[in-house]
């Protein structure tokens, strides 16, 4: 009995080791799950080499490593492979070395488990072109500025440059020399007639003739290397707009005259001189309707219910400047939105993508102080702030990053020391500024957190310590579409890569 029940155990015992020998076989053949296709693919073009970094993928067991596939053919079409494959390990980052300086080169990645299983599909193809001049550290310098037409703006830079994929615009600000008022930038493209690649054909709102403009180019601007415009005298110039008309040039070579105006008039500038008037600056010439003083409708942001009373609405002589007389502002701010009976000389209704905006109102009105004047030795202390600054915005960059742009104090009294940046997530509470120059136009927003609506509020501190009140806005930083969704949005789009998401070919 002993004999046969220790036999039956060793027995049990020995079956029991195998059950658990054959388990990890068992269970690693029966793991045929792929990881994710891998997403945020990017390239950086070196010296004869090219970064790539990319997200993690996600896989059911564990993700082992990537393989990356690249070549000098993009690959668009089924049947078609890349040139060569590398395994990246796990890591998600790598350089590619070995590459010909001046040639263009495609990647895709995939990943892979333990078990050998591979992404079903390529990742979104990305490119870059390794040169020489990779290694190069200055920044590209603004050599000069002139108005083509009176809606067209010629930019020359020190060198090659290149511009951000999406909305190029907003890396030029220029604004009225005399005035403050912004000349606001619809549309910004390499010069395609320059070989160098050294200059950039900005179009703009119509310019004044004979008034004197600043050009600032922002930092999203760069070199083929990848440094960008620094802030300071390197990035700004000056033209004299025109009212030339523009011309556009057929393949016969004839000169015909620019297209029909068919663009209203967008609103891009709000100044509060003192309690009971407001400046509207226009990106063109306007007219009003028949009741002037009903085109335009202001609430208190707080409640939209509570209207501040609009009296009249004066045309300025130029016809781009709105002035409107109303009852006496609190210190709060308002909405000012446009009717849409404002228009150009075309006819062309306002833009109703760029009719309204929130300012800041309640400036303090002019006292006339008739008492007679007591002449005193000492100084004066100064108790008087600079003016705000106005049109505070901000955009989304690339590589999820914002700017905040302004346009600059009036500044009458000469005396403005700094900005200050305050941030704040519920529009009351703001935390500690952040002192900037006062020939800042622009400030990169870094550290945001997706889906998070930020609140922000530039004042204008001269060097008596007096600040001003403030101007506010309001971001929201929200995540771009990623993975096919993107590939889709953006397929066939010039100038931003292959964004083809292939099926991989004779996969082992």
């Amino acid at each position: 009995m002993k004999t046969k029940a220790h036999k039956t155990t060793i027995l049990l015992s020995l079956g029991m080791m195998m059950m658990l020998m054959v388990a990890p076989a068992a269970m690693a053949q029966a793991d045929s799950e792929p990881p994710t296709d891998v997403e945020n693919v990017r390239a950086t073009a070196e010296n004869g080499s090219v970064r790539l970094t990319w997200n993690v993928a996600k896989d059911n067991d564990i993700v082992a490593g990537y393989k990356i596939y690249y070549g000098r053919e993009a690959v668009t079409e089924p049947g078609q492979d890349y040139e060569s494959e590398i395994d990246a390990g796990n890591k998600i980052t790598y350089t590619v070395e070995g590459l010909e300086n001046g040639m263009t080169y495609y990647f895709a990645l995939t990943a892979y488990d333990v078990t050998g299983n591979e992404s079903e599909n390529y990742s979104v193809e990305v490119s870059a072109t390794p040169m020489a001049y990779a290694q190069d550290t200055e920044s590209p310098i603004v050599v000069k500025a002139e108005a083509i037409d009176k809606y067209t703006v010629l930019v020359t830079f020190s060198e090659a440059v290149s511009l951000p994929s999406t909305d190029p615009q907003s890396a030029f600000y220029i604004v009225d020399d005399a005035t403050s008022l912004s000349l606001n930038v619809l549309a910004a493209a390499l010069n395609l007639q320059d070989a160098t690649g050294k200059s950039i054909l900005l179009t703009t709102a119509t310019q004044k003739a004979g008034a004197n403009y600043v050009l600032t180019a922002g930092i999203q601007v760069t070199d083929k290397a990848g440094n960008p415009v620094q802030s300071g005298t390197s990035d700004t110039a000056v033209f004299t707009g025109t009212a030339l008309e523009p011309k556009v040039i057929v393949p016969d070579g004839d000169l015909l005259a620019a297209a029909e105006d068919t663009t209203g008039p967008s609103l891009i500038d709000v100044q509060v001189p003192d309690d009971t008037h407001i400046k509207i600056a226009f990106s063109e010439v306007v007219e009003l309707g028949p009741t002037p003083a009903a085109s335009f409708i202001i609430t208190e942001e707080a409640d939209s219910q509570k209207l501040l009373n609009v009296l009249s609405a004066v045309l300025s002589d130029e016809g781009d400047v709105v002035t409107l007389t109303t009852d006496p502002q609190k210190a709060i701010n308002y909405n000012l939105i446009v009717m849409e009976d404002v228009t150009d000389e075309a006819g062309n209704m306002i833009d109703v993508a760029n009719n309204a905006t929130v300012f800041f109102g309640g400036a303090p009105a002019e006292v006339v102080d008739e008492t007679p004047t007591i002449v005193d030795e000492s100084p004066l202390a100064d108790v008087t702030p600079p003016e705000d600054a106005t049109n505070l915005q901000a955009k989304l960059l690339e590589d999820m990053l914002a700017m905040l742009t302004w346009t600059p104090s009036l500044d009458t009294a000469g005396d403005l020391a700094n900005y200050i940046l305050y941030r704040s997530t519920d529009g009351t509470v703001y935390g500690e500024g952040v002192v900037l120059n006062p020939t800042d136009r622009e400030y990169t927003l870094k550290g945001l957190v997706s889906d998070v609506t930020y609140f922000f509020k530039l004042t204008a501190k001269d060097a008596a310590g007096n600040e001003s009140k403030g101007v506010t806005t309001a971001f929201k930083l929200e995540l771009p579409k990623t993975g096919p969704e993107l590939a889709l949005l953006l397929l066939g789009s010039a100038g931003l890569g292959r964004l083809f998401i292939g099926k991989k070919k004779n996969k082992k």
